[in-house]
């Protein structure tokens, strides 16, 4: 049970996010400045519909108040997995070829699509959280380590500059049918999940090493992008990384693309337990084989903040029907 000091800490922390969310409300294409809409990471129609029980799904919540903070949620279809990004002319327009008509996956300029709302929905993320903790210092100073928010929000701005260089790239695709990205897509057995994010090739010991040689931060971090959604009656995962780091990250993507199934949804289950947090399922799935076991995805998330080698493979398969007592050995591993 949370004391009074953590339920202040809570009800500040509940309060100075909805803030922030509600400030950050313009259109991201570059050139324009309408109001942005609530727009979904991948789309409604024939993706998350897929998915849905009575215009529902489950994703994992963050709520301050519980003990265990990190829960899952049944939420409306409406708002399910979605962010305010563009305006509706622009969300409309750029899209129209991917939520109108047939997706084709050896298509670039569709592939190019789905990684702009990745990389958009990180970079809201990420500027929600800056102005949070700018509201907390400014209206909590007493109730928090001023000086943890401070150096949280180096970190994130940090970020959104990594965010900013990606972006002018997938512009620059966009506008110029230009090709800076490297796609490979597969097809595996359908699953009741859909995953979007992208995270970092280095671990975090590999960055700190990084910055003790040199005295600065890498200015050239690799990105892994990755879209998993059903489509039809299979599952389509996308791949993708920048053209001048093929070198560096080819055959890791290529492992993926081409490894067994059953090694892939180990290789999945990783990621969405230690690496990605945007992700959805199907009510039915999560009765299936999360709900009994729910436990263990705080007790990862919370792994997940003090682990230093991201790359760490554990063999857990969140699609098996041994889930949990995987999920017991790894709780005993770790620790």
């Amino acid at each position: 049970m949370k004391n009074e000091q953590e339920k202040k800490q809570a009800a500040a922390f509940q309060k100075c996010k909805l803030k922030a969310t509600n400030e950050i409300k313009t259109c991201f294409h570059p050139d324009c400045n309408e109001n942005s809409i609530n727009t979904h990471i991948l789309q409604k129609n024939g993706i998350l519909s897929s998915l849905e029980n009575e215009r529902h799904l489950m994703e994992m919540g963050i709520n301050p108040f519980l003990d265990e903070i990190h829960y899952f949620n049944r939420i409306g279809i409406n708002k399910a997995y979605s962010f305010k990004c563009f305006c509706n002319t622009h969300d409309t327009d750029l899209f129209k070829e991917i939520e109108t008509d047939e997706i084709n996956f050896s298509n670039y300029h569709h592939l190019i699509l789905f990684t702009l709302r990745t990389i958009y929905n990180e970079k809201f993320r990420k500027l929600v959280n800056v102005r949070m903790r700018e509201l907390l210092i400014a209206q909590h100073p007493n109730l928090f380590d001023i000086d943890f928010l401070k150096k949280q929000n180096e970190g994130e701005k940090l970020g959104l500059l990594d965010i900013e260089k990606t972006e002018n790239l997938i512009w620059n695709d966009i506008n110029e049918n230009t090709e800076s990205f490297v796609f490979e897509t597969r097809e595996i057995n359908r699953i009741e999940l859909c995953l979007t994010g992208f995270y970092n090739y280095e671990t975090t010991r590999e960055l700190e090493d990084y910055r003790k040689r040199n005295g600065k931060d890498k200015e050239d971090v690799i990105d892994i992008f990755i879209n998993v959604f059903p489509y039809k009656d299979k599952t389509t995962i996308i791949l993708g990384y920048k053209k001048k780091h093929k070198s560096d990250v080819k055959s890791y993507v290529n492992t993926l693309i081409k490894e067994s199934e059953k090694r892939f949804l180990r290789q999945l289950t990783n990621l969405l337990m230690f690496r990605c947090e945007t992700w959805v399922i199907s009510e039915k799935f999560y009765k299936k084989r999360i709900k009994k076991c729910e436990s263990y995805f705080g007790m990862a998330a919370h792994y997940s903040n003090n682990n230093y080698n991201e790359r760490k493979f554990f063999v857990i398969n969140l699609f098996e029907e041994s889930f949990c007592e995987q999920m017991k050995r790894w709780k005993k591993n770790v620790g």
